[in-house]
């Protein structure tokens, strides 16, 4: 199963990161915008007072111009000194066009504008005046600036880290308690309570999967369950028969001998089957089994089950376990019985230790086995806590078991 490319918590993680870059260019656009607005606000309220008062000045005193060092006011456009006219290409301002700025002096700016008085009459202002003033305030416009960004940033990362958990903590909540949920004992699976109808919907609708889930596995070891304890008095009479033959003609041959291992067969798979599906109705002791000898028997029965006489190559050393022999031996059966059925050639059998390897070169033909092969190995081995895993390497099929000390 491919693991998926996005995270639901990266992709949450990257997209408030965003949204924080976003929100702080805006929130240091804005006040660098309405500081910029206030200080042109600012001249053009400087340059309607130095209008007013030098219009006033020249109404009271009868004078019909004024003049000093960084202001002129003159009722005529040819009244205003050269290097002022030519802030404006030596063309008459009007009223309508506003104040005209020239920065060309240093520190100072150049303000230019014709102001219309209270009797209509149009009158020529200019202004030079310092600008480092309007800087005198800049440090604390931008310390105003940068408190707002940080305390932006700290609400927009608190919300977003918050709202992060309270979405992504419970989806965690949610796959922890698939993980840990304990599913041989079939006990009711206890969700967490979510506190959002959506995510609150999401467990529900999983509850009821699994509760489905859980019905039907349980039917399924119902079944089993059933089936195998109503198989054992047939096997037990089975068995017992074949016993009594043997007896009266001092040993058995032939089909009836086929017949009595078959029989032993399934007596074996049965007590298995019991012990898979409830431990409590079957007790399987533990003994000392040497594997070699387990796996020539075990090789030796399956060649004359099937008619055929394969290559089996076994090694193996003399060790020896303390395990249950009968799932142990099913366990091997189902593998040499999976590796003559769907193997070509020789069927390589390697015991190290207390693991057991089987490899075989995979056949194109199909054939099918009892119902059980490598499913049933792999619940015996989970049950057991043995260590199985089968691979494909090469057109070869390698199956590994592991059994525990």
């Amino acid at each position: 199963m491919m693991k998926p490319e996005l995270s639901l918590k990266r992709t949450y993680q990257k997209y408030g990161l965003a949204f924080l870059a976003i929100t702080l260019l805006i929130n240091s656009i804005i006040p660098l915008c309405m500081m910029c607005t206030g200080m042109f606000s600012m001249n053009e309220i400087t340059m309607n007072n130095a209008a007013q008062g030098g219009v006033k000045y020249l109404t009271d005193t009868g004078f019909d111009y004024y003049q000093t060092e960084n202001i002129v006011v003159a009722p005529r456009w040819n009244q205003l000194p050269k290097r002022v006219r030519d802030l404006h290409q030596n063309t008459p301002l009007t009223p309508d066009q506003g104040i005209l700025y020239s920065h060309t002096d240093g520190l100072y700016i150049d303000s230019l504008m014709a102001y219309r008085s209270s009797n209509d009459r149009i009158y020529y202002v200019w202004l030079h005046y310092n600008a480092t003033h309007d800087l005198v305030f800049a440090p604390k416009n931008m310390t105003a600036i940068l408190l707002l960004v940080i305390m932006t940033f700290t609400v927009s990362a608190s919300l977003a880290y918050y709202m992060q958990r309270q979405v992504i903590r419970p989806v965690h909540q949610i796959s922890a308690a698939i993980k840990q949920h304990d599913w041989r004992t079939m006990r009711h699976f206890d969700f967490p309570t979510q506190c959002y109808a959506e995510l609150q919907s999401i467990v529900d609708a999983l509850d009821n999967a699994l509760e489905k889930l859980k019905q039907a596995q349980q039917r399924e070891l119902d079944f089993l369950r059933y089936a195998s304890h109503e198989l054992r008095t047939p096997i037990a009479v089975c068995q017992s028969s074949f016993e009594v033959m043997s007896l009266e003609q001092n040993g058995l041959t032939g089909p009836a001998l086929h017949a009595s291992r078959a029989t032993e067969q399934m007596r074996s798979i049965t007590e298995t089957l019991l012990w898979l599906t409830n431990k409590d109705s079957t007790v399987i002791e533990k003994e000392w089994v040497t594997l070699t000898p387990l796996l020539r028997e075990v090789c030796d029965s399956q060649q004359q089950a099937h008619g055929r006489q394969d290559d089996i190559l076994i090694r193996g050393d003399d060790t020896q376990v303390l395990a249950a022999r009968e799932p142990l031996a099913i366990l091997l059966t189902n593998l040499v019985r999976n590796a003559l059925q769907h193997g070509a050639g020789e069927v390589h059998i390697e015991q190290r230790g207390h693991q057991i390897e089987i490899r075989n070169s995979i056949a194109n033909r199909a054939t099918t086995g009892f119902g059980l092969g490598l499913s049933l190995v792999q619940r015996l081995a989970a049950q057991l806590n043995w260590q199985y895993q089968n691979e494909q390497i090469d057109g070869q099929f390698v199956s590994k078991v592991t059994i525990s000390k």
